[in-house]
């Protein structure tokens, strides 16, 4: 237990030290690059904010002015503060934090992993693999929530007024608990029966299968936090407010830490082992939940000291349980609609890959391949948000300059800003390499299998490439949710859904046939999917950059 509490401490210790690094090292670039750059003047927000400020001085709200006070727009004014580019430094202040959006479900994993491993052994490990699969991939399929909050809040704080865009975030709360629900109520009826064909391995061990299902009922009864706690943190996106959540996270996984040290090692069945995991993590889930819902219903008006939204006290007044158990009205769905096929088709053909991944493991690799797949997807699944947060970046910056009418200077803010959630990723990316080489010294922490850490380190050199662009990938992605090129991404990660887990199977049937095959062979197949969506997403976003170009040209002339 003392081994537990010192290599956790050390975790926790490191992950602070690279955050602080992190940080430095990109306020270094940042403060390098805005010596070259030209600064972005910024005066249409200070306009805003004294209009604001003195709105507030006459107490009257700034949405309740009569229109026939309200001075007239200019028509193509080209200091309106949706053309405001973001600098790289205000993207790194924005892109750090919010690294916590997507930190919070493959951090509360990769703990489950650590503490299962040290404390249970080997076995009960590699069903985490399985278990794991199913509840973080189903998750993924709510993602239609976390997006469409974050783009219609976005796009609409500063054409709707304040009261609106609370009636939509309580809107989206209602509808991310009725789907959460919805979920959960699913995976308990099926998911005892899809862990079988999942694993796909007709000899493998019952008490894997027994500790398999139940991290997973378990861990289901967590979903309707999930899908609020998801909606909440892309909320606060859209509002760019990126430290409460990021705050949230921290407190999540510290209690969730404690949880497992306490519950993993008992030998009583549905509390001990992954069970006892998966109650600190549902436990964790539902105490960070109750922390963005006491922010949202403060006594404050949900307005800051600069006179716009804020997420303290967002919701004060409206938040009740009467209020809240309704059905989401005709508007809230409708604002949804647009991002479900498209973010869920999505979610589906990435996560189609990573199934696939687990059960061509499971069904072809021993025990110990199955540990160390475990391993090496947790630690995947706890560094890709960084990279993911320059997608949210580019969805919360983007929208407001692609909305506005079509000009010059619409072209120039688009570029720019784009040019700069680039420079973000590619800065990234560095980092993400670096903590990739570093993954053989954390194996100690992980597991105490001297197998699984040698399988572990075999994936490595796979690992660093694909970590080292994946910031270039989601900052593409995020630029084509931003431009709403919804009907693209549909598209190929349809294709993505048939065509990747098909050369993910045709391992499985090779070593059937007698050819040896190994978890670096399925981590290949992964390095030639990572390679083609980063060509294919690159290529459309400077495509659309062009068609938006030249009808910036056509309507200027």
């Amino acid at each position: 237990m003392k081994y537990l509490m010192g290599c956790s401490t050390i975790i926790l210790i490191g992950s602070c030290h690279a955050f602080s690094s992190a940080r430095s090292s990109f306020q270094h670039i940042s403060k390098l690059t805005l010596q070259i750059s030209p600064k972005i003047q910024t005066t249409t927000w200070r306009n805003r904010k004294k209009s604001c400020l003195q709105n507030r001085a006459s107490n009257i709200p700034a949405n309740e002015i009569d229109n026939n006070d309200k001075p007239e727009a200019k028509p193509q004014d080209s200091t309106d503060l949706d053309l405001t580019v973001p600098s790289v430094q205000r993207i790194i202040k924005f892109a750090i934090p919010a690294i916590g959006i997507y930190l919070c479900s493959p951090l509360l994993s990769t703990i489950d992993t650590s503490s299962v491993g040290l404390l249970c052994g080997t076995l009960q490990q590699a069903a985490l693999n399985p278990a794991v699969t199913i509840i973080d991939y189903s998750a993924r399929t709510m993602s239609f929530l976390y997006t469409g909050t974050t783009n219609i809040i976005a796009s609409s704080k500063q054409k709707t007024n304040s009261e609106e865009i609370k009636d939509t975030f309580l809107g989206s709360l209602r509808l991310a608990f009725l789907v959460g629900v919805g979920l959960a109520t699913i995976l308990l009826l099926t998911s005892q029966k899809l862990l079988v064909p999942l694993i796909g391995n007709a000899s493998i061990d019952v008490e894997l299968l027994s500790a398999a299902w139940q991290y997973v009922a378990i861990r289901s009864l967590g979903m309707p936090a999930a899908a609020m706690i998801g909606t909440s943190q892309a909320a606060c996106l859209g509002l760019e407010d990126n430290k409460t959540p990021f705050k949230i996270i921290v407190i999540a996984a510290v209690l969730n830490l404690v949880l497992d040290i306490a519950l993993v090692g008992r030998k009583v069945p549905w509390l001990g082992g992954t069970a006892g995991a998966a109650w600190a993590t549902t436990v964790s889930q539902y105490f960070a939940l109750w922390l963005f819902l006491r922010q949202f219903s403060r006594a404050t008006s949900g307005v800051n000291d600069e006179g716009l939204l804020s997420t303290r006290g967002l919701l004060s007044g409206r938040l009740n349980l009467k209020t809240f158990l309704r059905w989401p009205c005709k508007r809230t769905m409708e604002s949804f609609r647009q991002y479900v096929i498209p973010v869920t088709t999505t979610q589906i053909g990435r996560c189609s890959t990573y199934i696939a991944m687990g059960h061509t493991v499971s069904s072809t690799l021993d025990t110990v391949s199955m540990a160390a797949q475990q391993i090496i997807t947790s630690l995947f699944y706890t560094l890709i948000p960084v990279g993911d947060s320059c997608s949210l970046t580019a969805q919360s910056f983007l929208p407001s300059i692609v909305m506005q009418d079509a000009s010059e200077e619409r072209t120039k803010s688009v570029t720019k800003t784009m040019k700069n959630i680039y420079k973000v990723a590619g800065g990234l990316g560095i980092i993400l390499s670096i903590i990739a080489a570093s993954i053989p010294l954390a194996c100690p922490l992980l597991t105490t299998d001297p197998a699984v850490t040698a399988s572990v380190k075999s994936v490595v050199p796979i690992m660093l490439a694909i970590l080292s662009t994946h910031g270039i990938f989601c900052a593409s992605e995020g630029i084509l949710l931003g431009f709403k090129d919804l009907k693209f991404l549909g598209r190929i990660y349809a294709v993505f859904f048939a065509v990747v887990p098909m050369l993910m199977l045709r391992l499985k049937y090779a070593a059937r046939a007698g050819r040896h095959i190994t978890l670096l062979s399925v981590w290949n197949v992964f390095l030639g999917y990572q390679t083609f969506r980063i060509v294919a997403f690159v290529s459309r976003v400077l495509m659309l950059r062009q068609r938006h170009a030249k009808e910036d040209i056509c309507k200027a002339t």
